[in-house]
């Protein structure tokens, strides 16, 4: 597995969010999770990145993708995976 930093923004749960940590979970991978609730450097990192404080939304490495969007996220781990920036 490809040596890369990922960060899950959350919030209050959503089926969203419950999908989106199941499909990371699905997919063996480690992350880290940030809620954007009740952590105002995670809210001001998801706002500097997007300019939107909608959850939730996933960071590899400095390249953000918000909601879950499976195809999209698929995409975006697929190119650390295969070594690709």
């Amino acid at each position: 597995m490809p040596d890369y930093h990922v960060t899950l923004y959350s919030g209050p749960e959503t089926p969203e969010l419950e999908k989106a940590r199941a499909y990371l979970a699905e997919k063996g991978i480690q992350y880290e999770e940030k809620n954007v609730v009740y952590s105002s450097g995670a809210r001001g990192e998801l706002y500097h990145h997007t300019g939107r404080g909608d959850y939730p939304a996933i960071n590899v490495d400095g390249h953000l993708v918000v909601g879950f969007l499976p195809e999209k996220w698929d995409h975006l781990l697929k190119h650390w995976e295969l070594g690709q920036t």
